[in-house]
C-alpha cells in the first residue's frame, strides 16, 4: 500500500511515496498517566490486521519490517513554509569531519555521576527548529477511521503467531502522528487517541533503577534468520520514540504527568548495559550506540543505523523541552556515531546496510537513511550530514517514483533481469514519434550501471528500461529530496542559467545574473526529465532549478 501525504496547499513536489505504516486508530477517551485508561465514546472494534503488522506464515517478526518502519510521506520531499528570516538564522555554520582531531572535536567524555559511559563526541551545535522542520512533521492529518491493527481500545497493536500483541514503537509513532493531526485540525479526538497510545506504554512499563522501559511480549528473530529474542525484550528505538511522544504530549496538554513520563524514560538512556536487565545504550569502539536490538541476555546489539537515529530524535525532543545538559551530550555522542559510522553502513552505488552486525541490505530503509541525515543537518546546521544524505541519494535513488517515461523517436531496448542482474530476456521497440509508458519504480539494478525504470504497461510491461538523457526519461519533477534548511554553494559556470518546468515536462530557461564564484542558496535536489537539478532558495530566481553540477556545496 503506497501513499503520498502531500497537502494541496503545501507547494510540495512529488514525494518519495512510502508504504503506509502508521495507519490510524479508534476514537477513544483519555486517561491520566498513572492507572488504566477509561473507555468512553465509540464502540469496541475488532482488530483489523494491517499491511505491516501481520506475519501470516511465522510466529517471529522480521525486524527490518516491524520495529523501524520508514518515515511517513510528509518527511520526504516536502517544501516547508518557514519564514525567510527564520531560515536565514538556521544557515549552516560549519562542516565537521569524521574522527576529526582538530581542537574541540573528536572528544572523549569521561564517566560522571550521571553518564556512566566513555564515548567520542563532536561538540555539534544543537538548535531548536520551527514545527515545520521537526522530526515526524505532517502536512495532513491521519484518517480517523482506523485501517491499521488495533485493539478494542483503539491502541496500536500487531498480530503474530495468531495472537495480538502490544507494539511499543508502533504505539509511539502512531501517538506522534495523532498529535500532529491534532495540531493541524484542533480535533480533540486525535488528542484523546494519542493519549491512549501513551497511556498503554506507561501501563506496561518495566522499571529498572527508576528508569522506565517498554517491553515487547512476543518472540522475535533478527531478520527472521538470526538470534531469537524471547520476551521480555526491549528497544532503544522504542525508548526514543516514546520519549518524543511524552515530551510532545506535555507540551500540548501542560499535564505534568507526561513530563514525569519523559523524565523517567530519559533516565533509561543513563543506565549502563547489564545482561538480563533492560538496557538500550552502549559503546562500541568509542562510539555511543542507541541500540534498536539490545540482546536480552547479553551485552550485544545489532547496531541498526535507522533505529539509532530515530532514538536520537527522542533525545533532541527532550533537550528541546528541558535544556538538559546530559541529553545534549548524549545527543552529540549519537550524532558523532551517525556521522562516523556512515562509511561502514554505506555500499557504494547500491543500497546501504541495515545494521553493522549482520550487514543486511537495508531495502527501503536506504531512503530513510537519506531523510534522517537531512533531519540531522537541520538539527545541527552541520553540512557533513547533508553531504551524507547526498551520497546515499547518489548510491541508490529514492524509492516510490511513479511517472510516465517518455521515449523519443528511435530504437529502444528493455530487459528482464534476475535478482542478481543477469539478463533473462530483452525486447526492442522502434518509434517514429514520442511515446510514453508508465513506470512503478526508478532504481538501480544489481550489477548494472545507470538508472532503470520498471515499466508496468505497454510493449515493455515487466521489463526495465535504462534512463538516458534526452531519449528515455521520467517526465517532470521526480525523486525530490528537500534539505529543510537551505544550503550554500559556489556557482561553477561563467553564467548560471535557471529553469522552470511544467507538468508535461516542458522547460523554460532564464539567466540568473549569477556568475562563477558567486554564492547561491539551494534547498532541494530532484530529477527533472531524467536529469538531476538543484532548486534555488533565495533571490529573484528562488524556486527555479539549476543543473546539479552548476553549484558546488560549501565545504
Amino acid at each position: 500500500m503506497e501513499f503520498d501525504d502531500a497537502g494541496p496547499d503545501e507547494g510540495r513536489l512529488p514525494a518519495w511515496s512510502r508504504r503506509a505504516v502508521l495507519g490510524t486508530g479508534l476514537v477513544a477517551g483519555t486517561g491520566l498517566v498513572t492507572g488504566t485508561v477509561p473507555m468512553r465514546g465509540g464502540p469496541a472494534v475488532a482488530a483489523v490486521p494491517g499491511p505491516r503488522w501481520v506475519t501470516p506464515t511465522a510466529s517471529v517478526v522480521d525486524p527490518a519490517h516491524e520495529l523501524s518502519p520508514p518515515l511517513p510521506g510528509d518527511q520526504i520531499g516536502r517544501a516547508p513554509r518557514v519564514s525567510g528570516s527564520r531560515l536565514r538564522a538556521l544557515t549552516p555554520k560549519r562542516r565537521s569531519e569524521v574522527e576529526s582531531s582538530a581542537p574541540g572535536e573528536g572528544r572523549t567524555f569521561s564517566p560522571s555521576s550521571t553518564i556512566p559511559f566513555q564515548f567520542r563526541y563532536d561538540d555539534f551545535e544543537i538548535r531548536d527548529l520551527p514545527t515545520e522542520l521537526r522530526p515526524y512533521y505532517r502536512a495532513t492529518p491521519v484518517p480517523l477511521v482506523d485501517t491499521g491493527t488495533h485493539d478494542a481500545e483503539g491502541v496500536r497493536t500487531m498480530v503474530t503467531g495468531g495472537r495480538m500483541h502490544d507494539h511499543p514503537v508502533a504505539q509511539a509513532q502512531y501517538g506522534i502522528a495523532l498529535l500532529e493531526s491534532h495540531r493541524l485540525t484542533g480535533n480533540v479526538a486525535y488528542l484523546e487517541r494519542a493519549i491512549k497510545q501513551a497511556q498503554r506504554l506507561v501501563d506496561r512499563r518495566k522499571v529498572r533503577d527508576a528508569a522506565w522501559f517498554y517491553p515487547y511480549g512476543f518472540d522475535y528473530a533478527l531478520h527472521a534468520v538470526y538470534d531469537l529474542f524471547r520476551p521480555p525484550w526491549y528497544s532503544c528505538m522504542a525508548q526514543g520514540q516514546a520519549l518524543s511522544l511524552f515530551v510532545r504530549l506535555h507540551e500540548v496538554t501542560g499535564n505534568s504527568s507526561w513530563r514525569t513520563a519523559a523524565d523517567a524514560t530519559f533516565a533509561s538512556f543513563l543506565l549502563p548495559p547489564v545482561a538480563g536487565k533492560p538496557w538500550g545504550v552502549w559503546t562500541v569502539d568509542g562510539l555511543l550506540w542507541l541500540e534498536e536490538y539490545p540482546y536480552p541476555n547479553a551485552v550485544k546489539g545489532d547496531r541498526t543505523y535507522n533505529g539509532h537515529m530515530f532514538a536520537a530524535f527522542g533525545l533532541w525532543d527532550y533537550w528541546r523541552l528541558t535544556g538538559n545538559t546530559d541529553a545534549k551530550l548524549l545527543l552529540q555522542g549519537a550524532l558523532t556515531t551517525a556521522r562516523d559510522a556512515y562509511g561502514a553502513i554505506r555500499n557504494r552505488n547500491w543500497r546501504s546496510k541495515y545494521c553493522l552486525l549482520h550487514a543486511r541490505d537495508s531495502g527501503n530503509y536506504h531512503t530513510t537513511h537519506s531523510i534522517q541525515h537531512v533531519q540531522l543537518y537541520g538539527m545541527t546546521g552541520d553540512e557533513y550530514f547533508a553531504r551524507i544524505a547526498d551520497l546515499y541519494y547518489t548510491d541508490f535513488p529514492p524509492i516510490g517514483v511513479k511517472a510516465n517515461v517518455r521515449m523519443t523517436p528511435g530504437t529502444h531496448t528493455a530487459y528482464k533481469f534476475s535478482s542478481t542482474g543477469s539478463a533473462l530476456g530483452s525486447r526492442n521497440l522502434t518509434l517514429t514519434r514520442n511515446s510514453t509508458a508508465p513506470c512503478t519504480e526508478r532504481q538501480r539494478v544489481s550489477g548494472r550501471s545507470g538508472i532503470w525504470y520498471a515499466i508496468s504497461a505497454g510493449t515493455f510491461a515487466g521489463y526495465h528500461l535504462q534512463e538516458t538523457r534526452g531519449a528515455r526519461y521520467a517526465i517532470g519533477v521526480n525523486a525530490a529530496m528537500t534539505y529543510l534548511v537551505p544550503r550554500l554553494g559556489t556557482v561553477v559556470p561563467a553564467s548560471l542559467v535557471s529553469y522552470s518546468i511544467d507538468a508535461n515536462g516542458a522547460m523554460a530557461s532564464a539567466p540568473t545574473g549569477l556568475v562563477a564564484g558567486d554564492q547561491a542558496a539551494f534547498d532541494m535536489r530532484a530529477v527533472l526529465n531524467g536529469v538531476e537539478h538543484l532548486r534555488l532558495a533565495s533571490g529573484d530566481h528562488a524556486g527555479r532549478w539549476v543543473g546539479y553540477s552548476t553549484i558546488t556545496p560549501a565545504s
